[in-house]
């Protein structure tokens, strides 16, 4: 999967345990300024993006341009959506660093998100996301997905996978 941008080719690649240190500077970074929705400390988004990894080692990617990563996505294919009682495609987390927004690459990495998905018979995608951040409801807004409910300042969104 390749985009064109001006700063190179995108790449989207499985993500592997040597690449945590690189995760957890992408997601303090891209979280700035929305830190009331994120883990605050490198040891505890560390504990988390290997926890993403457990739960679906086949469903977290990184997108790199030029060989270096500017984002990732992580997802879970095992997700048992207690709101929808069955099972769904959860997109747990999809960050971009700062300076690489607006240029596809979320909307690679939610593509590849779903066709995976798909490709696993799954028929619905979750997704919770802050209530204030605005640029990510877009961006899955773009996809399809749509408000359901919420708890306190999150805001659930599903999206029929067809």
């Amino acid at each position: 999967m390749g985009v064109e941008d001006k700063l190179g080719k995108l790449e989207i690649k499985k993500v592997s345990e040597g690449d945590i240190g690189r995760l957890i500077e992408i997601y303090l970074e891209s979280y700035k300024g929305l830190e009331e929705y994120a883990y605050t400390h490198p040891k505890d988004v560390g504990s988390y993006i290997r926890w993403l990894l457990k739960r679906d080692p086949e469903g977290v990617w990184k997108a790199e341009i030029n060989g270096d990563t500017v984002g990732f996505i992580a997802v879970d294919s095992n997700w048992f959506s207690k709101r929808e009682h069955n099972n769904v495609g959860a997109i747990h987390e999809i960050v971009v660093l700062p300076d690489y927004r607006g240029r596809g690459i979320g909307s690679s990495l939610v593509r590849k998100a779903l066709e995976y998905f798909k490709n696993k018979g799954l028929k619905k995608a979750e997704l919770w996301v802050g209530d204030e951040n605005e640029g990510a409801k877009r961006l899955y807004k773009k996809f399809g997905f749509q408000e359901k409910d919420r708890y306190n300042y999150w805001i659930r969104m599903t999206k029929e996978i067809t």
